[in-house]
């Protein structure tokens, strides 16, 4: 996944947008309100180190704005000689507005290549070291983003003076499907990304938080307003709370300790005096039992 090798280098959150002749031209558009609490949410979920991307052909210039502010980070691509090859009913707003859009919300739009800054300047093994030479002759060495002032021109191609192994596979011609692809998936597909059960405990110890049942919210909203005034049914739900219902509840618990009381913890010295060795009981509390 993503936090354990870092290899996704943006997300692209899209608005629907319903299109003549399609399986879904029925379906209502994406309203702004969904659109952008989408990519808010994406920016919670992925962190502040994630390229959040969004195309300002399919929104309004004010709508723009609005993106900005949810979390969009990156534009993709815009062109100002070639249409939207997926939507090229909608032309890509001018650079110069967008440069000004993208400014009124107080960021600097600035190019980029079409890899990240954060892999260029890596470098190998995100780029490919045959074509890595003409990646630097477009990207600012210390940013990585792209040169203002280079022009592109054509450069041979040049194979790495090392040794050059690569990492993906270039044989599948020959090696897996033959014949061609005659099933729904690849003949290999049982070996090719690797242990499926190791992949299986990496998702699972990566997972997204397991939501706390509702009566257990609710009972945890009560007690915090009022410990001792919660009903019978909100303390059953909180008695039976388990996972990260259970571990809400403890540091509820540990706010309210620590607000009555504070970080001190007491004792008193057991002091257990028998008066008499004489034991009909025996309940095995005293030292005569």
């Amino acid at each position: 996944s993503h936090k354990a090798f870092g290899h996704v280098q943006e997300v692209i959150v899209q608005n629907f947008l319903a299109k003549p002749d399609t399986a879904m031209r029925d379906a209502p558009d994406a309203g702004l309100e969904e659109f952008a609490a989408t990519i808010a949410v994406s920016r919670l979920l992925l962190g502040p180190g994630m390229r959040i991307q969004s195309p300002p052909n399919l929104v309004s210039n004010t709508e723009c704005l609005a993106l900005l502010g949810a979390g969009v980070d990156d534009w993709g691509g815009v062109s100002p000689l070639t249409p939207d090859h997926v939507n090229p009913e909608r032309p890509w707003p001018n650079l110069d507005t967008l440069a000004e859009i993208t400014a009124e919300a107080g960021f600097e739009l600035t190019e980029r290549t079409a890899a990240q800054p954060q892999f260029v300047l890596a470098g190998s093994p995100w780029i490919d070291p045959r074509i890595i030479g003409h990646v630097q002759a477009l990207a600012d060495p210390h940013t990585g983003l792209a040169r203002p002032d280079t022009i592109p021109v054509g450069l041979p191609w040049q194979e790495p003076d090392e040794s050059w192994e690569s990492a993906g596979r270039v044989d599948l011609n020959t090696e897996i499907d033959t014949e061609g692809r005659n099933t729904e998936t690849r003949s290999d597909l049982g070996s090719a990304f690797g242990d499926w059960e190791t992949v299986r405990e990496q998702v699972l110890e990566l997972s997204g938080p397991v939501r706390v049942d509702t009566d257990v919210v609710a009972a945890l909203r009560s007690a915090e307003r009022d410990p001792a005034g919660c009903t019978d049914d909100e303390y059953l739900a909180l008695a039976t709370a388990e996972g990260p219902g259970l571990e809400a509840m403890v540091a509820l618990a540990d706010a309210l300790r620590q607000e009555a009381v504070g970080d001190e913890v007491t004792y008193v010295v057991n002091r257990n005096i028998n008066f008499t060795n004489i034991c009909y009981t025996g309940c095995r509390f005293c030292a005569f039992a």
